[in-house]
């Protein structure tokens, strides 16, 4: 038996009417216990549910005890006594527990414990009783001597209930016997000591039952009163004693039943509690769709909004809610009851009742038989939130269409929404100042005034924009004097550009010519590599073909395999079998051998029992021969089956080589392929390269012939383009060639005229972006 160590001498007292219930299947394994079992035990549901019931076992409890518990309970008889179990923490608590078999379909299909707090004599008796059992000086129940002993005093107790009514009834008896006898009629007087006898047990058996009964409507009287723990007559095996049992089953059961409605209402409490405390409303209504439960919150709502709902629905009142119905809240209640009705999982509805906007999670309730005993549903008053989105939304389409000037009315709102407005409005304030700031530059700068800048304050990415902004001035203004002095620095290097352009037409056209001849040759190597590559895939795809023909070849040799051997173990069996045939020919022989033996000792009787006899011999000595034949047969098949096994094996392996030497083929040729493959992709890219280099030759000799005719003209913009720039009015301060850094940027707002734009300007061919779209991009890369 488990022995649970370690152990404390610190003792838990059980709450006061506490009920400690357990299930146990036939084997002891806990299968189900009550919130109060595992609260004083320690240890959680899941460590309790599929252990041994011995877990709570403290080692004070004899084994005996438990013992007699087992076998008391699986004679299906109900098990009453003092138990000391262990907690977890190894401390210790005192239960009188209540054990009986569970009867499902007429059969035990387990065992029942309740437990409540025996007294302190019970359990002092307990401790000395246990303290003897486990010195060995004790029996649970009386036996051998003992149980003799106490049937010699029960018999004592009679004889003294006997003696009492032998004093009333010894006068009477002698007075009937003496008449009797001297009247001479023995017959009577024997008749007379019979009557006499038969009184006195039918009297004593009669106020025996009336003490019984007496007791028992004792018993019932307070279980009425929900008194438990009585006292039962539990090793009585007569029909009292069977009364008594029952008795006591029924009120074990009633423990069960009180402890689950304990818990069951000690969950509802908490539940009910816990739905009161929430901030959502809550509302719970029966299968007729009469409300039966609202909590705080939902009361709240509905009282805030009341006036506002009787305008839609006059009737409406909230300090009623509680056993009103559902349809108090529809115009078209038999629309809703259909919905409900078909209701099958949580549901989102909304709903305009008087002007408020109300969210409903409507719920089904479901039982654990799968059926619907009513409706969970959770209010949210959303009015608020959409009033302010419907603001919002207005503000935001005003905003992308222009308009600053429109702001949220904060006269009606309250707490967060009221946060929420006043910033949304502070927000569009501050975008309308920026803008208007930022209009006033930029109409400025499309009049050419680069000396109005943004004076007004602001903070983080405004005023990063401010200072941008404000930079850009300057930084223009510094690029239009840089303009200008590059303007006469073009227009002296103009001349020098033509001259070299010359030079350079030249050079391309030689370089253009080299190209061309290095471009054919890499054409020609290109083809015959992807020949190679080609044909060396082809090779490597009738490699793969074959490596998995040889595969699917041992694969099928693997099944052979298991089949001869399949068949080897089935010839076994046969040959097990036919030697069973044979042993039992054997033994039929030896039978029918003995019965002639018999038959011929029974001379003329036993004749006809010694031709059966006979034949009986005759059909073993035919299965023994044919059990014979058979096994001849069978080791003969065992043997080429063996052969065979041996062929297959072979094959095998001859073909798991095979496979493997192919695989290694084609990873040779798959190595070759994806060097082709490489050799193929490099030789492209070389001549697309070289194909490229030609192309750009070409250009470069054409570009060099327009450079010099572009050059002449240089002059002509340079000159045009000082005239444009005086259109701008520049601060003096801008004299400066080096551009001014804005603040929380860290390079130079002055760009190069190839700086990525997302709009490029048009205006001149000379500036364009795209790849090949004219000669001076070309020009350009080069």
């Amino acid at each position: 038996m488990k022995i649970n160590m370690p152990v404390t001498n610190q003792e838990i007292q059980m709450k006061k009417g506490a009920i400690l219930v357990s299930r146990t299947d036939l084997k002891g394994i806990i299968t189900d216990c009550n919130d109060e079992f595992i609260s004083i035990s320690g240890y959680t549901r899941d460590e309790l549910i599929g252990a041994s019931h011995n877990i709570v076992r403290h080692p004070d409890m004899p084994p005996a005890a438990f013992e007699d518990l087992w076998t008391t309970v699986k004679a299906l008889n109900p098990w009453q006594g003092i138990v000391k179990n262990r907690t977890k923490s190894g401390d210790y608590y005192w239960v009188e527990a209540n054990v009986l078999p569970v009867f499902k379909n007429g059969k035990v299909d387990g065992y029942l414990s309740v437990r409540r707090a025996p007294s302190r004599e019970k359990i002092e008796k307990a401790e000395q009783l246990y303290q003897l059992l486990n010195a060995g000086k004790a029996t649970i129940r009386p036996t051998g001597l003992a149980a003799m002993v106490k049937s010699i005093k029960e018999i004592e107790l009679l004889k003294k209930m006997a003696g009492v009514l032998a004093v009333l009834l010894i006068p009477v008896f002698c007075f009937m016997y003496q008449l009797f006898l001297a009247r001479n009629y023995p017959l009577l007087a024997g008749v007379a000591v019979s009557v006499t006898m038969a009184s006195l047990i039918g009297f004593n058996a009669l106020r025996s039952l009336s003490a019984m009964l007496n007791k028992t409507i004792g018993v019932f009287y307070r279980l009425a009163e929900k008194r438990f723990g009585n006292a039962y007559a539990l090793d009585r095996n007569d029909l009292i004693g069977d009364f008594q049992k029952a008795m006591y089953s029924m009120e074990v059961n009633l423990n069960l039943d009180l402890a689950q409605a304990r818990e069951d209402a000690a969950k509802a409490m908490r539940i009910n509690q816990a739905l009161d405390n929430v901030q959502s409303g809550v509302m719970v209504a029966d299968t007729n769709l009469e409300i039966i439960y609202t909590n705080h919150a939902v009361d709240r709502m509905f009282k805030a909004v009341e006036r506002d709902i009787r305008e839609q629905l006059p009737n409406f009142n909230a300090d009623k809610l509680l056993g009103s119905n559902i349809d108090s809240f529809h115009q078209n209640p038999s629309h809703q009851r259909r919905l409900l009705a078909e209701l099958k999982e949580s549901s989102l509805s909304e709903l305009l009742i008087g002007g408020q906007h109300m969210n409903v999670i409507a719920s089904p309730v479901i039982n654990a038989e799968g059926e619907r005993i009513g409706f969970v549903a959770e209010w949210q008053n959303k009015t608020q939130e959409v009033r302010i989105e419907q603001e919002i939304g207005q503000l935001v389409q005003d905003v992308k269409a222009g308009d600053l000037n429109t702001r949220i009315d904060m006269g009606d709102k309250q707490g967060f929404t009221k946060i929420l407005s006043s910033g949304i409005n502070e927000l569009t304030d501050v975008i309308e100042r920026v803008l208007s700031d930022v209009s006033l530059v930029m109409e400025a700068m499309a009049e050419g005034d680069l000396t109005t800048a943004i004076t007004n304050d602001y903070q983080g990415i405004y005023a990063e924009c401010k200072n941008n902004i404000n930079g850009t001035l300057i930084n223009l203004s510094n690029f239009i004097v840089q303009i200008r002095d590059s303007a006469d620095f073009i227009d002296s290097s103009s001349q020098e550009i033509a001259s070299g352009n010359d030079n350079l037409s030249q050079r391309a056209e030689q370089q253009a010519a080299s190209l061309e001849q290095t471009a054919a040759s890499m054409e020609q190597l290109a083809t015959t590599v992807k020949d190679n590559a080609g044909n060396t895939q082809r090779a490597h795809q009738v490699v793969n073909s074959a490596s998995q023909l040889a595969q699917k070849g041992g694969e099928i040799v693997k099944s052979a395999i298991i089949a001869m051997q399949d068949i080897n173990d089935s010839s076994n069996e046969i040959a097990e079998i036919i030697g069973v045939i044979d042993e039992i020919a054997f033994q039929t022989n030896l039978l029918a051998l003995n019965a002639a033996v018999e038959a011929a000792r029974a001379g003329e009787h036993g004749r006809g029992f010694a031709v059966v006899a006979t034949e009986v011999r005759n059909l073993a000595q035919r299965s023994a021969n044919a059990a014979k034949q058979s096994n001849d047969l069978i080791q003969n098949s065992m043997q080429k089956v063996r052969a065979g096994t041996a062929f297959v094996n072979e094959t095998g392996i001859a073909l798991t080589e095979i496979v493997n030497s192919v695989a290694q083929v084609g990873e040779i040729v798959a190595q070759i392929a994806n060097a082709s493959a490489e050799q193929t992709a490099g030789i492209d890219q070389v001549n697309q390269a070289v194909s490229q280099m030609d192309d750009i030759t070409q250009q470069n000799a054409a570009l060099a012939e327009q450079a010099a005719a572009s050059s002449i003209s240089m002059h002509d913009q340079s000159t045009h383009m000082s005239k444009l720039l005086g259109f701008f009015k520049i601060n003096s301060k801008a004299a400066s060639s080096q551009p001014v850094k804005t603040a929380g940027y860290s390079k130079v707002l002055v760009a190069p005229v190839r700086a990525t734009a997302k709009k490029p300007v048009a205006s001149s061919a000379l500036l364009s972006s795209k790849p090949n779209s004219d000669i001076s991009d070309e020009w350009e890369e080069f």
